[in-house]
């Protein structure tokens, strides 16, 4: 048999300590990518979806809500872009200026 096992306190790793300090700040880097990768996911699935009737008022409303995407067969990697590019500003912005409040 082995020696004494250690105790739960030993087994537990200490975090650094840049880890312990609770600053509350968002990587607004991250948050862009993390929310146009999603939103230019749901774009395309969107696009894909618009053979049928209820896909159809997606496109339309997508084709507001961006200039120059229309319901065209290739537009689905043009409305792919506009949207991810759209959410990852969205999504910094929102990250810097809640950075900005949280001081």
């Amino acid at each position: 048999m082995s020696g004494p096992q250690p105790s739960t306190q030993e087994q537990t790793r200490t975090p650094p300590a840049e880890a312990t300090e609770a600053t509350g700040k968002v990587d607004a880097r991250a948050l862009g990518l993390s929310a146009g990768i999603i939103w230019g996911a749901a774009v395309a699935f969107l696009e894909l979806a618009a053979g049928t009737k209820y896909g159809e008022r997606w496109r339309l409303l997508l084709a507001d809500l961006y200039p120059g995407y229309s319901s065209e067969p290739g537009d689905l990697v043009w409305g792919t872009v506009l949207g991810v590019v759209d959410a990852f500003v969205l999504g910094y912005l929102f990250g810097r200026i809640y950075n900005r409040l949280a001081r």
